[in-house]
C-alpha cells in the first residue's frame, strides 16, 4: 500500500476516514495520549491486519476506543464496580481500564480472553471519526510492536503509513505519554502501566490508600 498523506482534520477527511474504516482499511488518528492506529471493531479482518502491521502477536490483547458516553460500553464491557467508579468519576481521558468483556460479541482483538480494556479520549477529530464509522475502534500505538509510540502524526507515518489506508494529523499529542492501564477486573484494583494518569489519582477515585503498579510507561518490565 502507497504511504498515505496526512490529511488536516476536517469534515471531509473525516467522512473519509470513517469510510475507509468501514471498508477494512487501517487509520492512523491521535489520542489524548499518542497516536494510534485504528481497525473498525466489526472487521475481524482489519482487525487481523492491524496486528500484522505492528507484528504484535495475536495473543495481546488490543484495546478499544469508545465515543465519549458511558452508554456506548455497554454492548462490549461490562464494567466493574470499580470500574464504573473510575469512568464515572474521571470522565473521558488518558486511562484505559480492563473490565469483563460483555457476552454477545467476540473479536480477534480480544486475544481470546474474557477481559477487553476500553478507552474514551476526549480527542474532536477521534470522536468525530468514531461518528462517522458508527462502532468503536481496535486500536494500538502507532508504531511497531516494541519501539517508541509516537506522538506526532510524522512518526507514526514513519512506522505504519505504509500499512494505513488513511491518517489524519491533529498535531502532537496533549500528554505525549502512554494511558494509564488499570485492571479493575480483579480486586483490589492494579495499574499494569502507570503513564498520563498518575497512581495517586486513580487510587483516590477508588478509595484506596495505596495501589500496585507493575511498571511505568517507557519502562520494561
Amino acid at each position: 500500500m502507497a504511504l498515505p498523506a496526512a490529511s488536516e482534520p476536517s469534515p471531509d477527511s473525516i467522512a473519509r476516514t470513517g469510510a475507509d474504516l468501514r471498508e477494512g482499511g487501517l487509520a492512523i488518528l491521535a489520542t489524548d495520549t499518542v497516536y494510534g492506529v485504528a481497525a473498525d471493531i466489526r472487521r475481524d479482518d482489519a482487525v487481523r491486519a492491524l496486528y500484522e502491521a505492528k507484528a504484535k502477536g495475536t495473543d495481546e490483547p488490543l484495546q478499544l476506543l469508545f465515543p465519549a458516553d458511558p452508554a456506548a460500553l455497554a454492548p462490549y464491557a461490562r464494567l466493574s464496580p470499580d470500574a464504573a467508579r473510575l469512568v464515572d468519576a474521571l470522565g473521558p481521558g488518558p486511562w484505559t481500564i480492563i473490565t469483563p468483556a460483555a457476552g454477545g460479541w467476540s473479536s480477534p482483538a480480544l486475544a481470546g480472553g474474557a477481559t477487553v480494556g476500553v478507552r474514551m479520549p476526549p480527542v474532536a477529530t477521534l470522536q468525530a471519526v468514531l461518528a462517522a464509522l458508527g462502532a468503536p475502534v481496535a486500536a494500538s500505538s502507532a508504531n511497531r510492536h516494541g519501539d517508541p509510540s509516537p506522538t506526532t502524526c510524522t512518526q507514526a507515518l514513519a512506522s505504519l503509513g505504509e500499512r494505513c489506508a488513511a491518517a489524519i494529523d491533529d498535531g502532537p499529542t496533549s500528554h505525549g505519554l502512554d494511558s494509564s492501564v488499570i485492571d479493575c477486573s480483579v480486586t483490589p484494583p492494579r495499574i499494569l502501566r502507570e503513564g498520563a494518569l498518575p497512581a495517586a489519582t486513580i487510587a483516590g477515585h477508588l478509595g484506596l490508600a495505596d495501589i500496585e503498579v507493575v511498571r511505568r510507561a517507557g519502562v520494561q518490565p
